[in-house]
């Protein structure tokens, strides 16, 4: 969401109110934000995961290598303005991508009838309002507008009748939309408190399941082979979180952060099919996490900020329910940033965080076989922004 909450593990981001992301942690904070300021952010995202074990149905184990680097890297933007309305209410805008994955395996690898290409990306712009209700109380509230687009694929194993791999590729996208919450309240000059809600938003991706590698007498005798159009409802889940900062002394600040994700909304990924065939089920039954972040800012000196941060970031994903689309694991974050205002009326910030990843066993059975073995994996994000004041 931003580089400076990058270089602080999002530690405080709900309390802290230090630059327009505040906009997506707490529209309350934009009345801490004086004048009217636009910022740019820019984030890559760069995780490696690594797959190792085998894959088969009873008596067969399919060929091909572990599916290499199944990780994706991907350039992130994210975009806040706000400006003044009255001495007490300011309004913002942002626009941000809170929810996404990528992972993407080789072709031939020993589980391409799980998975080769999952990817998903969520857009939200939020118009917000905040409003200055007394001298230590301020209340933010803005509407979600969001869009969802995402790509499943994987090898259709066709040896029993005689033929080669064929392709199965779902596309789709569709809208949502919800709210957000958020309110700050300043104990003391130095000492402040927030709390935020952002709904859940449901949406409906409509688009086709396209089927290829597939000779016609065999498309017209097996219905499952077809290309139809297709539809998939996915929910994000909402999110509940409070955040503390406190100024020890001019030079050094400490922060926090607590959030709670409603992942237990992410029952099954059911996908219908406009042609009548059954719909295609993946059960997941998620359970809701929880993100747990401590930081400290250090000024050496006038208009420069040193930022740390480390956090830990529960997974969603059950033992039991894991897949080769979403190998996802227990993750825990170290974070170093640097903040600089070049000018009076500019800011340069810089984040990075390590992300390391807990070592994830698999044993996913669908119609295709039996996936069995274990994850490895971390991540590294390198963000950048440039926040500007009119």
């Amino acid at each position: 969401m931003s580089a400076e909450g990058v270089g602080t593990a999002f530690s405080g981001a709900t309390a802290k109110a230090a630059d327009p992301s505040t906009i997506y942690t707490n529209p309350a904070g934009m009345m801490r934000i004086p004048g009217t300021r636009a910022q740019l952010d820019l984030n890559y995202i760069a995780p490696q995961i690594r797959f190792s074990g085998d894959a088969g149905t009873t008596g067969l184990s399919y060929s091909g290598n572990n599916g290499g680097d199944a990780g994706e890297s991907a350039l992130v933007p994210a975009f806040y303005g706000l400006i003044d309305l009255t001495p007490t209410i300011k309004a913002g805008l942002s626009l941000t991508v809170p929810f996404g994955l990528a992972t993407e395996y080789d072709d031939d690898w020993k589980g391409r009838y799980f998975a080769i290409e999952s990817e998903i990306q969520n857009i939200v712009l939020t118009p917000s309002i905040a409003w200055q209700a007394t001298d230590q109380l301020s209340l933010g509230a803005g509407i979600q507008i969001g869009h969802a687009d995402a790509t499943l694929s994987k090898a259709l194993n066709l040896s029993p009748l005689g033929l080669g791999d064929g392709m199965s590729e779902l596309t789709g996208d569709g809208y949502g939309y919800g709210f957000t919450l958020g309110m700050l309240y300043e104990i003391a000059p130095t000492t402040r408190v927030g709390v935020s809600y952002r709904s859940k938003a449901k949406y409906t991706l409509e688009g086709t399941a396209k089927i290829t590698g597939v000779p016609d007498p065999f498309i017209s005798a097996v219905p499952q082979l077809r290309s139809s159009d297709a539809e998939a409802e996915v929910t994000m889940p909402d999110v509940l979180s409070i955040g503390a900062y406190h100024e020890l002394n001019p030079q050094w600040a400490v922060m926090g952060d607590l959030s709670w994700t409603n992942w237990s909304t992410f029952e099954e990924l059911r996908v219908k099919f406009d042609d009548g065939r059954p719909d295609d089920v993946t059960e997941e039954n998620w359970h809701d996490s929880w993100f747990v972040a401590l930081g400290a800012d250090y000024k050496p000196r006038e208009n420069h900020t040193i930022h740390f941060g480390v956090a830990y970031d529960q997974s969603p994903v059950p033992n039991d329910n894991r897949t080769a689309r979403i190998p996802d694991s227990d993750r825990y974050w170290a974070s170093l940033g640097y903040s600089y205002e070049f000018a009076p009326d500019r800011t340069i910030n810089f984040g990075y965080t390590h992300i390391f990843f807990d070592d994830a066993d698999i044993e996913e059975t669908t119609g295709a076989g039996t996936l069995k073995g274990s994850y490895e994996g971390h991540a590294d994000i390198l963000s950048a922004s440039l926040t500007y004041r009119f």
